[in-house]
């Protein structure tokens, strides 16, 4: 059975594939509105970033609700700046991953939406909802690099498989 930190190595190795992906492309399309659900690239893999930060130092600690975003996704002019943000992120994700036992993550907390809808969930669950959420982005990104007749990365398991080092 995997583990919550296979899956979060999975997830962030897939993460990454994308950011590279994006990084070759040119600024301008990557941060062009294409009307999807963050309306660019950019701001989708933004979003994707900014949803692992909230769950993980927020969510977790029942202050979802207090989350105040790093930047706004218009602060961000470059990739390296959102790489930047991305490896901030994922060093407290680790850290937070590496002293999370299995009483850490049954414990219980309040999942609770900006709409103000709340669900109690253990740890383990909201993490996992960070890992579902990253997938459902990254569907959407696949489908507009589709559009630009650009080859996504592989998202597959089997081929970012934590296990198979």
């Amino acid at each position: 059975m995997l583990t919550i930190n296979e899956i979060y190595e999975y997830s962030s190795r897939v993460r990454r594939k994308f950011l590279q992906k994006l990084a070759e492309l040119p600024w301008e399309e990557v941060a062009k509105n294409r009307e999807a659900s963050y309306y660019s690239m950019k701001n989708i893999l933004i979003h994707i970033i900014e949803n692992e930060d909230w769950i993980v130092n927020w969510v977790v600690y029942n202050r979802a609700t207090e989350y105040k975003r790093a930047h706004r996704s218009e602060d961000y002019t470059s990739i390296l700046m959102i790489r930047e943000h991305l490896d901030e992120v994922e060093r407290k994700t680790k850290a937070y991953l590496e002293r999370a036992d299995k009483e850490v993550l049954e414990k219980r907390v309040n999942f609770t939406l900006s709409s103000g809808q709340t669900f109690d969930l253990s740890v383990e669950e909201s993490l996992f909802q960070s890992f579902t959420e990253q997938l459902y982005h990254i569907g959407e990104l696949i489908a507009l690099l589709w559009q630009q007749n650009i080859e996504p990365p592989t998202m597959q398991y089997f081929y970012n498989n934590p296990r198979a080092r």
